[in-house]
């Protein structure tokens, strides 16, 4: 009677521990958004950074498709057009999005903030969980452990990437899995948890499989009481890797769904790019590294490269050491758990071992995103040493070595932050040596790190009132860990939630004005990039994703699932790109708005708000065979629409060239370089000092005026046109983009100026005007054989009706050549054509295809584009054989075998 009864006591506790393992960390988080004054707590958003620029316009997108059954396994909302499955496993498919669906889109970002919160919260609910049943033990204490991993140095600064969070959340249940290979060998908890980790999000899915084959090895040779040899230990526990293996094989198969046509998506994304500094054996970072053992680390400002984010409290990094130092703890356990966290330690710190796990690409920004599984592994180290009973089991000289041994490590990290990144930065200034040198923490953060170890040295080794010592350790842990992550928000251009109800509410009904969203005949696209609900955002917006925000054909885009063919398309058309994961809407002329199918320009902040273009022939129209042969140039912009307009049949001199009249050039003033941001792309130093160029040129037809650096050599944000300011709306300066210099008449005479490191270079800047007569007329001749489509036609379903000519005979559609797109031309296949090619150089010389190409029969021709995304369905067939074998398997081995267990014992 007494043991049941101290069995059901155990049971109740586990149940109040697994609800204060998720309350606990809920109320943290929720006391942490009152003090930032977030929603739903306060008037401030998280419209900043990924979230605001990535997470908030692709779950709006969405929200709004599913609920107005417009979802399509391909969007024209994504640049000029993209499979949409790569953005969906990468972004979107964690269960906890479902939430969005109970907000609308103006609270959109509320939503967001309760699904951080409840992610934050099941992370700790299943680490008590794993802590619970991995090491049979149950206990208040265990709350510790479970908070700090909730709140770990990762969280605090990743949170907002909030995609990653989930596969903290099956981190536990996938380590208790393995638990359960190695002491029972069942798999099914390990396959089904990291199953959902892959499927939740395959990037983060992919690291933790490679943290399961590291964590499985280490938990077969834990169990060997004495070294072993390696075959003896493969033939003692071959069940369990046997069912390791199978496990294993069957979770990817069962992901397969989202898994081959991601792999196929991301192929075509500039990510595929390889650059041979990312495989070297070369260390990233130094002794630096053990400042992160101390409360604020890292703050949002080195957002962009720091140190790994290993905080996890001051009471667990003591414990770490405890670990080590307790004479409870056999020389063989401690020689294992170390080469455990030395292989997770190198992983970070190794430049080849850190690419391998980051699938073979350097992350651009937010660094070492594995480095939660190093503080999984230390707080599991930490909960072991804890089970020893430290303030028994030791005597006072270790707990004075453990004491000066954490002060000692903390003391090395904080000096080191203020040594080693000034040697890193003075031997190669590189950008991230840069970032690197100014992420460190300040010095006098040392002494509260040290006051905190002190204070958790007298509580750990006290023995008496241990219910009192417990809850003073909690109260400590807690202020620690909420108060690292109010450090980690320092500097966060929070958004204002008041703003973005307002202004989203203004934008759409603008664009409802165009239909800019709703199905119909004729498929459009619209520019909109001065939209309001910039005001939403304190910090910088460059509107890449609102086409997502808005649900509208757009022709901007950011996110890392980017096609680089469709991107360097538009760049070499001269749109602006500042990297592999955006492109923007800057950078248009009347002929790109001609191919892109544009036709209306927005700017909220005109008196005539909507603008209908007359370049618009549709999203496709009938042209020359030729235009397919026409090969783009990277950085040569205007010339490649020269070419075009040849192609295209265009009289001569339609993009005619300025006359330029004269040149000056003088040193530049402080005045002259008032108007660029700090830490512009184009330094200056004594070597290259700045210089103001002045272009006097004579306007060669009457129509925009258009400029474009091929070298480079414009600092766009100096920029001016008789004297009056034409800098672009978003920053372009470093980059190279089709400038627009406003509308003008033929020999008008201009004076362009611009500030510039390198003069010499400005003599090869262009400067041309589309004869607006000339481009008409070849719009309007476009428009004669434009693609009209049917009532029937959607996003991934296009039919309609062209006629084609003995000049005309090729279908140009503003789609991009991507794999997935089939074509028949009245009722018989044809094979799709590219149209034009594009050339990038940088980040590496590559040719890719260009836009859409039928070809057509004199007369009219009936053409339908179908889409269907590349290993979709034979993903889908290995995920549903996957799922059989998978419940064959536990419903024989894992369900019937303990049936059959207790039969025989009756018998």
């Amino acid at each position: 009677m007494k043991q049941h009864q101290a069995t059901l006591t155990k049971l109740r506790v586990s149940r109040w521990v697994y609800g204060g393992a998720f309350l606990i960390p809920l109320i943290i988080m929720c006391l942490a958004f009152w003090h930032l004054k977030l929603t739903p707590f306060g008037h401030r958003n998280l419209l900043f950074s990924d979230m605001g620029a990535q997470y908030v316009p692709i779950l709006e997108y969405l929200r709004t498709t599913i609920l107005h059954g417009q979802l399509h396994l391909f969007s024209l909302s994504l640049g000029t057009g993209s499979g949409i499955v790569p953005l969906l496993t990468y972004y979107v498919l964690s269960p906890f999005n479902l939430l969005i669906f109970l907000f609308p889109a103006t609270h959109i970002t509320t939503a967001l903030s309760w699904i951080i919160i409840l992610k934050v919260s099941t992370i700790g609910l299943t680490m008590a969980i794993f802590l619970r049943h991995a090491f049979l033990r149950t206990g208040w204490s265990l709350l510790l452990f479970s908070t700090a991993f909730s709140l770990c140095g990762f969280v605090a600064m990743y949170f907002y990437d909030m995609m990653w969070l989930d596969a903290l959340i099956w981190l536990p249940l996938v380590a208790l899995g393995l638990h359960r290979i190695i002491n029972q060998h069942h798999f099914g908890l390990y396959t089904v948890s990291l199953t959902f980790t892959i499927l939740s999000n395959y990037y983060m899915g992919y690291m933790t499989c490679l943290f399961s084959v590291l964590y499985f090895i280490y938990l077969t040779v834990e169990h060997q009481p004495t070294p072993t040899p390696f075959r003896t230990v493969i033939r003692i526990h071959w069940p369990a890797i046997r069912q390791f293996i199978i496990g294993s094989l069957l979770a990817g198969g069962m992901t397969m769904v989202v898994l081959i046509p991601t792999a196929k998506g991301m192929l075509l994304t500039g990510k595929s790019n390889v650059f041979y500094q990312n495989y070297l054996p070369t260390p990233l970072f130094g002794p630096e590294v053990l400042a992160q053992f101390g409360p604020g680390g890292t703050t949002y400002a080195s957002h962009l490269y720091h140190t790994p984010t290993i905080f996890m409290g001051t009471l667990l990094f003591l414990l770490l050491i405890v670990y080590f130092v307790s004479p409870r703890i056999l020389a063989v356990e401690k020689k294992r758990s170390m080469w455990l966290l030395i292989a997770m330690g190198l992983s970070l710190w190794v430049t080849l071992l850190n690419t391998a796990w980051h699938m073979f690409q350097q992350p651009a920004g937010f660094p070492f995103r594995n480095a939660y599984f190093f503080t999984f592994l230390a707080i599991t180290t930490a909960y072991r040493a804890w089970q020893t009973h430290p303030a028994q089991t030791m005597n006072d000289p270790q707990k004075f070595l453990a004491l000066v041994w954490g002060a000692g490590l903390l003391t090395i990290g904080f000096l080191s932050a203020h040594v080693f990144p000034k040697l890193y930065f003075k031997a190669d200034p590189s950008l991230n040596n840069t970032l690197y040198l100014h992420s460190q923490p300040d010095f006098h953060l040392l002494w509260i790190a040290l006051g905190l170890l002190l204070l958790n040295t007298m509580l750990l080794f006290i023995s008496e009132w241990r219910p009192i010592r417990i809850g003073a350790m909690g109260l400590l842990l807690a202020a620690e860990l909420g108060g690292n992550y109010l450090v980690a928000n320092r500097n966060i251009e929070f958004g204002s939630q008041t703003a973005f109800t307002t202004y989203h509410q203004r934008d759409r009904a603008l664009l409802d004005q165009v239909a800019a969203s709703k199905s119909k005949e004729n498929l459009h696209r619209v520019e909109f990039l001065h939209a309001q609900i910039s005001r939403a955002y304190v910090g910088a917006y460059n509107h890449y994703n609102d086409p997502l925000l808005y649900n509208y054909p757009g022709v901007s885009s950011y996110s890392s699932t980017l096609v680089e063919q469709a991107r360097v398309f538009q760049h070499d058309l001269g749109y602006f790109s500042p990297n592999v994961r955006r492109i923007s809407p800057q950078g248009y002329t009347h002929l790109t708005d001609t191919l892109l199918g544009v036709k209306y320009r927005l700017n909220a902040y005109k008196q005539q708000q909507i603008t209908p273009l007359s370049a618009y022939a549709g999203l496709g129209f009938a042209v020359p065979a030729k235009l397919a042969n026409v090969q783009l140039d990277d950085q040569q912009a205007l010339t490649n629409q020269v070419k075009i307009l040849d192609a295209l049949g265009a009289k001569p001199n339609t993009l005619a060239d300025a006359k330029i009249l004269n040149v000056h050039t003088q040193r530049a003033t402080a005045a002259d370089q008032r108007h660029i941001p700090a830490g512009a792309k184009h330094a200056s130093t004594d070597k290259h000092p700045r210089y103001l160029q002045t272009v006097t040129l004579r306007v060669g037809a009457t129509g925009l005026l258009h400029a474009y650096s091929p070298r480079n050599n414009i600092i766009y944000s100096s920029l001016e046109v008789n004297g009056k300011k034409a800098r672009p709306l978003t920053n372009a300066d470093g980059y190279r983009y089709v400038i627009d210099l406003g509308q003008h008449s033929r020999g008008t005479v201009l004076k362009v100026s611009y500030v510039t490191d390198r003069p010499n270079d400005g003599y090869h800047n262009q400067f041309m005007t589309l004869d607006q007569t000339l481009y008409k007329a070849l719009a309007k001749r476009l428009r004669q054989q434009t693609l009209s489509f049917k009532s029937d036609s959607g996003v991934s379903w296009l039919s309609g009706t062209v006629r084609g000519t003995a000049q005309r005979d090729l279908l140009y559609v503003s789609i991009p050549d991507t794999p997935g797109w089939s074509a028949t031309v009245n009722g018989r296949p044809v094979k799709i054509k590219s149209v034009m090619h594009a050339q990038s150089l940088i980040p590496v010389v590559k040719n890719y295809q260009g836009m859409i190409g039928v070809p057509l029969q004199r007369g009219n021709n009936h053409v339908v584009l179908k889409y269907r995304t590349p290993g979709l369905r034979i993903g889908a067939v290995t995920s549903l054989a996957c799922f059989a074998v998978f419940l064959l398997l536990w419903f024989s081995g894992e369900w019937m075998r303990p049936l059959s267990s207790k039969h025989a014992a009756k018998k």
